[in-house]
């Protein structure tokens, strides 16, 4: 039986998990358009079920501007400083009807069995699109967005969205075990699907050489990476600060991504005269990258409890690292735990202080030994922690949606 279901979203370059929550779909036999916001100069390649607003229908050019803005700010600002609350309260004004202002003509333009909303921003557009349409409803947190770093005012009308909206979903998907219940506490609901973040395992040589290549480094030098956003409030600079307690030449500290704090970073490095062991590598396509995310000794994730968003999270990176074989050194938070340290694929600990991300770091290339049976041990869990196994669960969560008079 065929159905369709359209995506909506509020990112520019579309988030890996909704891709891949799409092709696997797609495979069992579900059409599948993605709705998201227009690039704002942002090079991206879409795929040709990608609509971006404004295809089909007017987009109110002014809340476009706005958003573009903030977000502009919000990449080099924390989200938790005095400007950034100050402009978001501005710049949203009523969160709810900004995001359906901005998105429902478009969505209401593409008809759907089923409409599922990636994130709180979209719930309320899902349900308009979908009780409009007469169509199905299904959720997908990404995170527990109300408890990002907002203020106590912005952080309670986001609440009071998700708890007007989540119980008219279908169903409702998210991250981890941890958010799944904090869902179900917090909103009274029967069932949260979890359906990790997960990527597809690859296979590549014992000992991929694509960082030591492109960056000039010998085979004996260890590399600890970091891939992803360069974001205020990621503990990078603490990061950048801790080469300098290293005081090891061998270690190379690599940065693969982009953002706009990146300057900053270089900067700081220059200030402490660590260029030689820091490194800064553009974004490489997703298709490449656990090429590169394989050729590290190391893969780091410092992120600190700034908010119980934060203290929940699983990154993206921590599956990639996972998909690519490579051990992981991630900050002591609960989720972190349970697959780092729980699963014995590399080690939790303080890395609040560029002193215990040092301690971490030397402590970890000290013991090669147990170095490698972090490797060896990540390399048989992909497997298990991998997309073919998570999309399956996210494809069962759409069979009671699938309308039952087509074929």
């Amino acid at each position: 039986m065929m159905g369709s279901v359209v995506m909506l979203t509020t990112d520019q370059r579309i988030d890996r998990r909704i891709l891949l929550e799409a092709d696997s779909l797609e495979k069992a036999s579900w059409s599948v358009r993605i709705i998201a916001m227009q690039t704002d100069g942002v090079v991206v390649e879409d795929h040709p079920r990608v609509i971006r607003l404004g295809t089909g229908s007017a987009i109110p050019t002014t809340k476009f501007t706005m958003l573009s803005a903030y977000r502009r700010i919000r990449r080099k600002v924390p989200i938790n400083s005095g400007l950034m609350r100050a402009l978001a309260w501005r710049y949203v004004m009523d969160q709810e009807r900004f995001f359906l202002g901005l998105f429902l003509p478009t969505a209401l333009s593409y008809r759907a069995d089923v409409y599922l909303a990636h994130d709180l921003p979209m719930l309320p557009v899902a349900v308009a699109a979908a009780r409009a349409n007469g169509a199905r409803i299904a959720y997908d947190s990404h995170e527990l967005y109300a408890e990002q770093e907002f203020s106590a005012h912005e952080r309670m009308r986001w609440i009071e969205i998700e708890r007007r909206y989540i119980n008219a979903a279908d169903a409702v998907v998210t991250v981890n075990p941890s958010i799944a219940e904090e869902l179900r506490r917090r909103y009274g609901l029967d069932k949260v699907t979890v359906v990790l973040n997960a990527e597809e395992p690859a296979d590549f040589p014992e000992s991929p050489d694509r960082l030591r290549q492109q960056l000039g480094l010998q085979a004996c030098d260890r590399i600890l990476l970091f891939q992803g956003g360069f974001s205020a409030g990621r503990n990078l600079e603490t990061l950048v600060d801790a080469m300098t307690a290293i005081e090891d030449p061998s270690i190379h500290l690599v940065f693969l991504g982009e953002g706009q704090i990146r300057n900053a970073l270089q900067r700081r490095a220059a200030e402490a005269g660590t260029t030689d062991q820091i490194h800064f590598l553009d974004m490489v396509p997703q298709n490449e990258l656990l090429s590169y995310s394989a050729s590290a000794d190391l893969g780091i994730i410092p992120y600190q409890s700034t908010c119980l968003n934060t203290y929940l999270c699983t990154p993206n990176k921590l599956f990639e690292f996972i998909a690519a074989g490579t051990p992981v050194l991630a900050s002591d938070l609960p989720e972190l735990r349970r697959l780092v340290a729980n699963e014995g694929i590399g080690e939790v600990a303080d890395l609040s202080t560029a002193q215990g991300i040092a301690a971490a770091v030397k402590g970890l290339f000290s013991e090669a030994i147990r170095l490698q049976q972090f490797r060896e041990h990540v390399r048989q869990v992909r497997h298990q922690i991998s997309w073919r196994v998570e999309g399956a669960k996210f494809v069962s969560v759409f069979e009671p949606l699938r309308p039952k008079n087509k074929s």
